[in-house]
Order: structure tokens, then sequence, then C-alpha cells
């Protein structure tokens, strides 16, 4: 063994293995090697439960871990609720091999991988070679917890000058820190010194990333295709391409690398966002939501099923009822319904909570709810720049819809902030649908008045049923407009009584009690409403 058993007597190890055999015998191996403080759980909740209260000094994790999640998800949430401390070990295990991130140390990454069988002699030395690396890097790493890159630079300088066997880690960590700070010919050089002596994978992907950073397209993409030929390195070279054609806005050549992409990594969410992204921006709107339906299938109960899924799915699904013929509007707004429905209620978290509740409102309001839609629309929290360009237009669209145009042009606001992204597939995602968004919130918009305004053109021409049809259309969009809904309920009246009309006037008539009505309105109501059929009414 590396290092004595009485090292580990003292040190806190969690072991988080669903299978009761198997976590049985790695405890025995931990209690083996010397370890004395073992916490073993079979599943991620009750992991992070404890984690959030004992500082662990090794976390070893099955990759697949139940519950609904797998071994990186569960150490993304470590992270994001700040949970995992610098000084913890996190060791990935699986039956099968798993790849560890080659470009995105700097992002948060496991710190190494077993496979299984192991017998505790590896064990033992992976351990002690991922803790000498942590102590090496401490400060490092402090430094870049607190956001501090200089002084990261700085720590980092002085492993590298050491030249130890944490040295390379630190040179990989090194660039890392200059892409982030935006210092790409200081990594080129970095990375041009590293392969020199050989040519890593994370030396030949951190060039290519570099490079494209740094505006050398051209290069940039011949590397990153040559990249795409090798099988360890294929999937982060896939991915980078894809960045490259979208800044180039290229999105068919964007969109084929993602498709290959997605073969060898079918769980790439972001991928999979992006794809839906692009098909969006062609206009596809119905392949769109196909691609939500088949993942939600696909990954239903399984440790991939994620809330974007079912979210993504429901606003599509909302527009198309919102643009649904009347006939075919109950149908269409229950396929929405049933879409938020069925969400797992182990994905309705404290981070997915405001994002269910606009979209149960935007419903509530489609369904004629309007009590209903204010009131959950006041419950929410303020609007926040991190929310997801989705999320932010569907405070835009139900703030509208209400009548609240103070609150539909602060979220907008918000909407332009969030187009500020980082420089990743990721960053380029969200770009392209925050774009997206904000092309189709103007062009609805401008939609909205030219159905009120040829709505009212065709009425006076005595086109009545082509009237309704529009004038419905932007009351769909728009149900709070008193000026609209009386329009609405005018034309109506020029109809004799029809069954089909009946939720809509009613729809209507409620939602006058929420408008902002001014005197001449009210007098205008006074005047049509005795015009309607009485059976509207009964």
């Amino acid at each position: 063994m590396i290092f004595q058993a009485s090292f580990y007597k003292s040190k806190k190890v969690l072991l988080i293995e669903d299978c009761e055999p198997v976590r049985a015998s790695i405890k025995g191996m931990l209690q083996q090697i010397g370890f004395d403080d073992i916490t073993a759980v079979a599943d991620a909740t009750q992991a992070m439960a404890l984690s959030d209260k004992h500082s662990f000094d090794f976390i070893l994790a099955d990759f697949d871990l139940g519950t609904g999640k797998d071994a990186l998800q569960f150490f993304a949430e470590l992270c994001q609720q700040s949970v995992l401390r610098v000084g913890c070990c996190f060791i990935l295990l699986s039956a099968e091999p798993r790849r560890l991130p080659v470009l995105g140390i700097l992002q948060g990454a496991p710190d190494s991988f077993i496979l299984k069988p192991f017998s505790y002699l590896e064990l033992e030395k992976r351990l002690a070679k991922v803790w000498n690396n942590k102590v090496k890097l401490r400060k490092a790493l402090l430094a870049l917890q607190s956001g501090d890159l200089t002084a990261a630079q700085h720590e980092l300088d002085q492993i590298i000058n050491a030249v130890n066997s944490s040295s390379l880690l630190a040179l990989r960590l090194m660039a890392e820190v200059l892409l982030a700070q935006g210092s790409y010919t200081a990594a080129l050089k970095l990375y041009d010194k590293v392969s020199q002596q050989r040519d890593f994978s994370w030396v030949q992907l951190g060039r290519a990333v570099a490079l494209l950073q740094s505006g050398e397209s051209a290069q940039a993409q011949a590397q990153l295709i040559s990249l795409t030929e090798q099988d360890d390195i294929r999937p982060e070279a896939l991915e980078w391409l894809a960045c490259l054609y979208l800044r180039q806005g290229d999105i068919g050549q964007s969109a084929k690398q993602l498709t290959e992409l997605l073969k060898l990594q079918p769980q790439h969410a972001v991928a999979q966002q992006t794809l839906a992204g692009i098909l969006l921006q062609q206009g596809q709107t119905d392949a769109a939501i196909k691609h939500w339906q088949r993942l939600i299938q696909q990954y239903r109960f399984s440790a991939f099923d994620r809330p974007d899924y079912y979210f993504s799915l429901t606003r599509l699904l909302l527009d198309h009822a919102a643009y649904a013929p009347m006939a075919e509007f109950a149908a269409a707004i229950k396929k929405a319904s049933d879409a938020l429905a069925s969400m797992p209620q182990k994905l309705n978290t404290e981070s997915t909570e405001t994002a269910l509740q606009l979209l149960r409102a935007r419903l509530s309001l489609l369904q004629g709810n309007i009590a209903e839609a204010k009131q959950q629309f006041s419950q929410l929290p303020e609007a926040a720049a991190s929310e997801s360009a989705a999320a932010i237009v569907d405070r835009v669209r139900l703030a509208f819809a209400l009548g609240d145009n103070k609150a539909a042009d602060a979220a907008l606001a918000l909407l332009a902030h969030n187009n500020t992204t980082t420089a990743d597939l990721q960053g380029e995602c969200r770009r392209l649908l925050t774009q997206y968004l904000q092309h189709n919130e103007q062009q609805l918009k401008a939609k909205i008045r030219q159905w009120h305004q040829t709505g009212m053109e065709q009425a006076q021409a005595g086109q009545v049923k082509p009237a309704l049809a529009l004038l419905r259309q932007a009351f769909m969009f728009m149900p709070c407009n008193a000026a609209l809904v009386l329009n609405l309920l005018q034309i109506v009246a020029q109809l004799p009584f029809e069954r089909a009309l009946k939720p809509l006037v009613n729809a209507a008539l409620l939602a006058l009690e929420f408008s902002v009505t001014t005197q001449a309105n009210q007098q205008k109501l006074a005047q049509v409403r005795p015009t309607l059929p009485q059976p509207y009414f009964d």
C-alpha cells in the first residue's frame, strides 16, 4: 500500500452503491485499507442528505445510483449546492468504461474513475493518487472556488515549477484558467509547450478550442474535424465543432455534428436542447415536439430523465393549442396539460418550482381560469436573470395576457440580458434559443395587432365568420384587453347562437372582469351585452 493504514483511520468515506453484495464487498475493501469511519448507502437521496451534514474526505459513487440519478448528476448537484468541499476526493465506480471530461476540469469533474471489478490494492492506489493531487492543488482549488483566477495561477505556477507528480495536472488546469480568462494566445503557447513532450488528448482539444476562441476559425475547424477521427476525443470534438458552426450561422452543419454526438452520448442534455433549438429555428415545430416526446419516452423512469424535457414539450404544446381552431382546442390543451402532469414527482424540486408554476399559470389562462392564473402569477418570486430564456418568455406571455405590460417589459429586458452567454455549446445554445424567442415575441405582437385590425375590417365588410376567427386568435394571447374582448363579443352578437361558441363567450365575459375598462368600454359593454343571444347566459 502507498499510505499506511493509520492514514486512512482518521478519514471519512461515503460509499454509494445500490447493489447490496457489491456494497458489502467494497466496504470490506475500505476496512482492509484502514478506514474506520465508513458510511455506505444505496442511493443518491440518502447520500445527498448525508453530504450536507458531514465533511467526507472521500466519496465513492457507483455510476448508476438509481432513483433517477447517475453519479455525474449527483456530483453536479453537490457542486451546485456548495456541499462538496474542496478537499473531498470524488471517485466514480462502474462495471463499464466511463469517460471523464477531456476538457472541463475547471467547471468541475470527478477526480478519478475505477473500473469494476477491482482489488483493494488497486482501490488504495487510486485513493492515494487522488488524495496526493488534492493536497498539492488545494490552495489553487480554493482560489478557483472563490473566483480568484489570478491567485489560482500563482499557486499553479508553484506546482508546475516544482516538477512533481501533480505538475502535469497543474499544467492542464492552468491552460483551462487561461482559456477562462480569455488569454487565448497564452493558452496556445502552453498547449504547444506540453505537446513537445507528449501530445495528450486534452492538449489537442485545448489547442483547437483556443484557436476557436481567438478567432482562428479555419484552423480550429480543421483541427476539430481531424479530432473527430480519434475515438477517445471524438465526442468533445463534435461538440466544439457544432459550437463553431453555430457561431458561423451554419445551423445545418451544426445539426449534423450534434446528431453524430448524440449517437455516442444520447444523454447529452445540452446537445439535445441545442438540436431542438435548431429545429425551431428552421420552423420545424412538429419535429421539435416529436423530439421532446421521444426523449421523455426514452428516459422516463431512468437516471437521465430531466424536467426540461417536460417543460419544453409543454411550451410547444401550449403554443399549438393557442393557434388551434376552436374545434380542436379542447384536445390540444389537454395534450399540453397531460404533458406537464406526466413529469415524475422526483423531478419537482426547489430548482424547478418556478418554471413549473409559470407553466401551470399559462395552462390556467388558456383554459379560461383567469383568476387562478392571476393568483399563480402573483405568488411567483421575482424574475431573475439566472432563469432560462424559455421561462422568462413564460413570464412575458403571462404578464402580457393578464394586461400587466410593465411586468412584461421588465421580463423582456431580462431576456435581452440572457443573451450574454458563455463561449461553449451551452452558451451558443442559449444564444440561439434567446434570439429565436426574442424574434418570436416581436412577431407575435405584430400578429396580434394584425389579427385585431384585419378582423375588424372583415367584420365591417360583412365577413363575420372570418372576422370572428381572427379576433378569437388575438384573444387567445391577449384575453385581458377590454377593447379586443368587446369587439369579439360585438362580432359574436351578429351571429345566431352556436353551442360551440358558448365557452368562448363565457371566457370573454369573464376576461372583462379582470380587464382595465374605461368608461367608454363600460358603455360599449352595456350596449353589446343585450345583443348577445340569451342562450349564452343560460
